[in-house]
């Protein structure tokens, strides 16, 4: 949904003056690259790598019939990495650079040397991020549906997501963390203003420090409060202006994103994710410029949004274009793949 406006800026690509409201999938028309669709024009609903990395994590996961550890993460993306072919055979040098970005830091956590660094000692590899080595989305993405496994148990959850985000720095764990303890709430059927009060008294990790809580629980509960007098358009608008002294790649930002949105519009989840993908730089007197990193919000909003509300509360019709443009552009059925995943999930709760 983002993925045709991710960037684009004010009356850029647009015959429109203005940053357009995106309300609906529209054909991508822009250039390939590793991290966007990989043909163009891609038909509609043709994912980018966040719709990539949301397949490998539930391919992985229901190959290996459990969650995955850090240790299984890592060697998944580097199999990734080095048989690009294997894994979607019409774009390997695609794949591959896609996949390169975690080659260092994935040989760190195995305790391996990397051809890409050489004379670096594992121990510094594993200790870097993905490249960036600030805190970023990352492990929101590539470890998208991880609280399904532990319904009901937030904690679990928490600690769980934190252990296997091995590449996240700062407090980007902690932000995949909480990700993954709200969808581990929200699966039971608890509404979203229960699992944020849940959220905003966890830390089983005794994590923070001399200087207080850790950053995104300290941060959190004075934003979601004023966000709560929002909704739609105006909802849209008052977290781009919020946030616009973050990064694009932000983890607070994004995670604030999922639960405000997710908070509003629980009973509308398709709008729900048009306020996510309506978010926007703004220059310093608080007018839009671009779109920010869109799709990557939606995706991280739309796998809480997946806990919440079941993907039967969206429409049939976007259903069926992202279920048909993924199966024809990366041989990926993503209606296959969900199912094994829910298979698993009710498999290993019901043991």
């Amino acid at each position: 949904m983002g993925a045709p406006y991710e960037f684009v800026a004010k009356g850029r690509d647009f015959n429109v003056p203005d940053l357009p409201w995106i309300d609906d999938l529209i054909q991508f028309k822009g250039a390939v690259a590793p991290h966007g669709p990989w043909e163009s024009p891609a038909p509609r609903g043709t994912g980018t790598d966040d719709t990539r990395y949301s397949w490998n994590f539930v391919d992985l996961a229901c190959s290996l019939g459990r969650p995955p550890s850090a240790i299984d993460l890592a060697k998944r993306l580097l199999f990734c990495w080095r048989h690009p072919k294997s894994v979607f055979p019409s774009y390997p040098h695609l794949t591959r650079e896609q996949f390169s970005m975690w080659e260092g830091v994935c040989h760190g956590i195995l305790g391996e040397t990397s051809p890409s660094f050489p004379g670096i000692a594992p121990s510094i590899l594993a200790s870097r991020s993905i490249g960036l080595n600030y805190p970023t989305i990352a492990g929101m993405l590539v470890l998208p549906f991880m609280g399904f496994f532990y319904a009901g148990n937030p904690e679990a959850a928490y600690v769980a997501a934190y252990e296997t985000a091995f590449f996240d720095v700062g407090y980007a764990r902690e932000a995949t963390a909480l990700l993954a303890a709200a969808q581990s709430l929200a699966v039971i059927g608890c509404e979203p203003d229960h699992v944020i009060e849940q959220l905003l008294n966890l830390n089983p990790l005794s994590l923070g420090g001399f200087f207080g809580k850790p950053y995104v629980i300290a941060s959190l509960p004075e934003l979601l409060l004023q966000a709560k007098s929002f909704s739609g358009i105006g909802l849209a608008e008052f977290l781009s202006k919020k946030m616009s002294h973050y990064s694009v790649y932000d983890p607070f930002r994004a995670i604030a994103i999922a639960l405000s949105v997710s908070r509003a519009h629980f009973d509308d989840p398709w709008l729900a994710l048009q306020v996510a993908v309506n978010q926007w730089e703004l220059d310093r007197n608080g007018n839009p410029i671009r779109f920010a990193d869109i799709d990557c919000y939606a995706s991280i909003t739309g796998s809480l949004l997946g806990a919440f509300c079941g993907s039967c509360s969206l429409p049939d019709n976007h259903i069926e274009k992202v279920s048909s443009s993924n199966r024809n552009i990366y041989n990926i059925d993503l209606r296959i793949t969900a199912k094994r995943f829910i298979d698993l999930v009710l498999e290993l709760s019901s043991n």
